[in-house]
């Protein structure tokens, strides 16, 4: 059996003598970042601006070795880090490694400093010695004791770290497991093209069409209202306080809604389809138009492409991306005309070669199906 490695984000109920022990690790966790991130940036600026040095060829040292040597120096001047989980310092010091060594590869930009006004707090837990674990229907962690947690799921595999996280004044915990089995689904021997929409979130290559979730557009409305009210307050007001506590409500509840609708039909796909053929969208130029920027950051083509990778990795599936520049829209999937004058207001079109009547949006879908296919066999013989 197929083991893999699984991520199990369940909720979790500390009480308020651990929320001020975790808030306090918060604290700890941010400070020894914001330190080693400040004299990275010390070096980086004299390197950029030493005119012998070539920042774009600069690579510094920072290893497991060296931070965990300036970890040690950190909690000898202050004592307070003594108080924190030492294994949770430890993974802050993996993670800003990580994000120096992306920002040097080109990856993503340079870190930022750790602020307590985000909403979004977390610590990361390594599990030494089965010190994370699950014990009279609670989750254990090191230092914090036995925790209440909510979730009907079994938990499998062996826990490698737990991710305590606030999130809007809701508690969780992320368990990273390996060794979790995963049996591979039935093959089907059917294939599908799909394009993803707005009016339509996806268009089947079988003609089927998926709207997007009608009852988030009531609790959008409401977002709206409550945004409109929060900026005619004061700011750090208890109406204000009020108001964005109903606000963070809204988006959480909007949030659980979608990622809900989502796991169960990227699940639905991978277990009808043993090839699905997707396009690569460039969302980043796509919210550039003002008109459509709002829909488009809403609907969440990502996370929804993202799901579906994943789960077809973990069940023996296959799930093929084209290219972002493949005109699956302008040609025609019986002759491959290519009608160049298509432009995004023109929803159905004939072909002037064979004459074939076309909805826009599956034909697109068909396209992106034998493209796919393409791909696959190219891979399969090559």
């Amino acid at each position: 059996m197929k083991t893999i490695v699984k991520s199990y984000k369940i909720r979790i109920y500390p009480n308020k003598s651990l929320q001020d022990k975790l808030y306090k690790n918060f604290g700890y966790n941010r400070f020894v970042f914001n330190q080693l991130l400040n004299y990275n940036k010390l070096i980086f600026n004299l390197v950029v601006n030493n005119p012998r040095i070539n920042p774009y060829n600069y690579r510094p040292k920072v290893n497991r070795s060296t931070l965990n040597n300036w970890l040690n120096v950190l909690k000898a001047e202050h004592f307070f880090l003594k108080d924190s989980e030492s294994t949770s310092l430890q993974s802050t010091c993996d993670i800003f490694k990580d994000s120096m060594v992306r920002f040097f590869k080109h990856q993503n930009k340079f870190p930022r400093f750790k602020s307590r006004k985000n909403p979004i707090q977390s610590i990361r837990l390594k599990n030494n010695n089965n010190s994370i674990r699950f014990e009279n229907n609670k989750l254990k962690l090191p230092r914090f004791g036995l925790i209440r947690y909510r979730d009907n799921r079994k938990i499998k595999g062996d826990i490698l770290t737990c991710t305590v996280k606030c999130e809007n004044n809701r508690w969780f915990a992320a368990l990273n497991c390996k060794n979790v089995p995963v049996s591979p689904m039935l093959k089907t021997g059917d294939n599908v093209g799909i394009d993803l929409g707005l009016k339509d979130l996806m268009i089947f290559s079988n003609d089927e069409k998926r709207k997007p979730i009608t009852r988030l557009t009531k609790i959008e409305h409401q977002i709206a209202k409550l945004n409109k009210k929060l900026s005619r307050k004061v700011k750090g007001s208890n109406n204000w306080k009020k108001n964005l506590q109903k606000l963070q409500k809204l988006y959480n509840k909007v949030f659980d809604i979608r990622n809900d609708e989502y796991q169960k039909l990227s699940t639905e796909l991978i277990k009808n389809f043993d090839l699905i053929g997707l396009e690569k969208l460039s969302v980043k130029n796509m919210i550039k138009n003002k008109r459509l920027s709002h829909s488009i950051s809403q609907i969440s083509w990502s996370r929804l492409v993202d799901m579906i990778k994943y789960k077809a990795e973990w069940y023996d599936k296959k799930c093929i991306q084209i290219s972002k520049v493949f005109p699956s829209s302008k040609l025609c999937n019986k002759c491959g005309y290519k009608k160049e004058d298509l432009t995004l207001a023109i929803r159905e079109w004939t072909c002037p070669k064979c004459r074939t009547k076309h909805d826009r949006d599956i034909n697109a879908s068909i396209n992106i199906l034998n493209e796919a296919i393409r791909i696959n066999n190219e891979c399969t013989t090559g």
